[in-house]
């Protein structure tokens, strides 16, 4: 048997195939990020999830894409539970951009980009990621994120430049208001997650005016500093991937027409397109 993984900041979707990559059984945990998730963690939550009808000792090729995984010095205690748990199996790790790249463009070449709490892009042969755009994070950067679309919406809300109307109805639903913001921003752990957390609100009323024209500025910087950036990007296909990229899919498809750039392609599960991309390759 074969065992798929997928991890993203919040959770591990997990697929297991038989030796023709037909689909077994699936589960889910936790996020497993290897600047978060420390070996013991990692081997309690397998021990836990782990369908009991399964024998881990079968597995004989593990898959693994995620957050965190693109420096092989980052997860080396991840190979070491790897190993330990599912001892008959050869540990493969990913980055998870590799990841959304392989299941969204399989072997052709192309942009691919990741738009959720955070964002990234890269370029991609169809194997490998050949050029990755800076990536400076949510304060210095991470432009058209869920963050930064958090972090403006906050800032007109706070600033008293939202609509009156739509501030008091965010108000009303949230009970946010300046002390709660600020502190949880400067204060609380993951500011980012708590920022992307409003675009929750925006989605819900994303036909106000005003709120349209935020996500668009915040996606017009995203182009600008994460897809223009790749030579010749008007004519490489181009995949955008994450739960940002699928709630505002229109307006990214317009912002993709101003851009001359081709039609994006969306995916809404990155783990059976992976599955996909072996099957194809059959590495």
């Amino acid at each position: 048997m074969y065992l798929f993984a997928d991890s993203g900041s919040t959770k591990t979707h997990w697929v297991i195939t038989d030796f023709e990559y037909n689909i077994l059984t699936e589960f889910k945990t936790i996020g497993l990020n290897p600047y978060f998730t420390s070996e013991q963690k990692l081997l309690a939550t397998l021990t836990e999830a782990f369908p009991q009808k399964l024998d881990p000792l079968k597995i004989e090729k593990l898959y693994f894409y995620g957050s965190g995984c693109s420096i092989e010095e980052n997860y080396y205690h991840f190979r070491q539970a790897f190993l330990d748990f599912f001892f008959n199996a050869e540990i493969n790790i990913f980055s998870d951009m590799l990841g959304a790249a392989r299941a969204s463009l399989k072997t052709d070449e192309g942009i691919c980009a990741i738009l959720g709490t955070g964002v990234n892009s890269c370029f991609y042969n169809g194997q490998a990621i050949k050029q990755n755009a800076i990536s400076l994070g949510y304060i210095l950067g991470d432009e058209g994120s869920g963050a930064y679309i958090g972090k403006l919406f906050a800032k007109f809300y706070l600033e008293k430049r939202l609509d009156p109307e739509l501030s008091d109805k965010f108000y009303l639903e949230t009970g946010e208001n300046k002390a709660s913001i600020l502190n949880a921003v400067y204060k609380n752990p993951n500011p980012n997650k708590y920022l992307a957390n409003f675009c929750h609100f925006i989605y819900k009323n994303i036909e106000h005016k005003q709120l349209t024209e935020l996500v668009e500025f915040s996606f017009n910087k995203f182009f600008k500093n994460y897809i223009v950036i790749f030579n010749d990007y008007e004519n490489k296909k181009l995949s955008l991937t994450g739960s940002l990229a699928n709630a505002f899919k229109d307006i990214l498809i317009k912002t993709a027409e101003n851009f001359e750039t081709q039609k994006p392609i969306f995916i809404d599960n990155p783990i059976y397109g992976i599955i996909e991309y072996h099957r194809i390759t059959n590495e």
